[in-house]
């Protein structure tokens, strides 16, 4: 694939599981954008505006949204514990949010409260050289796909270096663990229609996950960037 393209054609995979689980009738049109596409082309953007307008339409109607793919297998990961004892588990049963963005972002660093938290998440991602975690950044659905985009990447980038800085300091070889982070923007809000602030806070979030092996997101992964970031 284009690497030019990667994130376009991302984002359209997404609408078109996202458009497919809703019944939304959608064929996503090839980007012709010249450059680096960030989704936000104004073809790109047409399309975004067409399936939120449908999958609006079908929630005042009081209809159910489902979410599919890549975005639905990011939301079933087996997510991390603050004990290495939870991932003995079974089966996943939620999605753990690790930081408020509000907190963490506005005031250029960890409040207090936090600190433990990121302490005992990298603890727990020390005991597992070997394996792949996932870092997902989200926004809230004030600002366009191209601002939000960028916010949510720069997010979950900071929560990986974070957490990588802290095993180099505690003397591991960073090199033993992978830790991918990706920006969502709004695609997976807690609170779809968020109106009041408490709200839209629920939908800033940096979430930590375990990737399962062979997983339907571990498989797309591997399709959509073959050479991901070590």
């Amino acid at each position: 694939m284009d690497k030019s393209k990667i994130t376009c054609e991302t984002l359209k995979d997404i609408r078109k599981q996202v458009a497919d689980a809703n019944g939304i009738v959608y064929t996503p049109a090839k980007c012709d954008f010249e450059g680096v596409c960030a989704g936000t082309c104004p073809a790109c953007e047409q399309e975004r505006e067409y399936i939120e307008k449908q999958i609006s339409l079908k929630r005042k109607a009081g209809e159910i949204v489902k979410i599919a793919g890549l975005v639905a297998g990011l939301t079933t990961l087996a997510p991390l514990a603050t004990v290495a004892q939870e991932m003995n588990a079974p089966e996943p049963t939620e999605q753990i949010s690790l930081l408020s963005e509000e907190y963490f972002f506005e005031f250029g660093g960890i409040k207090p409260e936090y600190e433990d938290r990121i302490d005992q998440l990298t603890e727990l991602v020390s005991q597992m050289p070997g394996e792949v975690f996932v870092i997902t950044g989200h926004t809230d659905g004030r600002g366009s796909e191209a601002y939000n985009l960028k916010l949510s990447q720069k997010r979950a980038d900071y929560i990986r270096n974070l957490i990588l800085n802290k095993l180099e300091y505690q003397g591991f070889n960073i090199e033993d663990y992978k830790i991918i982070s990706i920006g969502l923007a709004n695609i997976a809000p807690n609170i779809p229609d968020a109106q009041t602030e408490p709200e839209h806070e629920q939908n800033r979030r940096v979430s930590l996950f375990l990737l399962k092996e062979n997983s339907r997101v571990a498989t797309i992964l591997k399709e959509k960037f073959p050479k991901w970031k070590e």
